[in-house]
């Protein structure tokens, strides 16, 4: 299954983006089923061999998901300490929106 990427920058991970959320949380959901029935061990070989292909795709797609949010959550930080009052008395630089990703890089929206 192949990860679909576009430019819209509507689709950035955004607090509180719902689809975005879902889709993680659905990802996660699934690749936790895929872990148990691997670790049951009851799959025929064949079936463990694509249920560990789509695990490991899902563990990417939550992984850069999840480094994406961080990134955003230490532009924020970023931004927010920008705005705080500087100690030395020196103006704030200009503020800069972090390049993300769009959101539906990681997941098959």
């Amino acid at each position: 299954m192949a990860v679909r990427k576009t430019s819209t920058a509507a689709h950035t991970i955004e607090a509180g983006n719902p689809d975005v959320i879902a889709q993680y949380e659905r990802s996660m959901s699934e690749l936790e089923q895929i872990v148990a029935r691997l670790e049951q061990g009851e799959t025929s070989l064949e079936q463990s061999l694509a249920d560990y292909e789509r695990g490991a795709l899902l563990a990417r797609q939550c992984e850069q998901a999840l480094k994406a949010a961080e990134q955003r959550i230490e532009a924020l930080m970023q931004s927010d300490e920008e705005e705080s009052p500087k100690k030395n008395g020196k103006k704030d630089s200009p503020k800069t929106q972090p390049d993300l990703p769009p959101a539906d890089a990681f997941f098959d929206v």
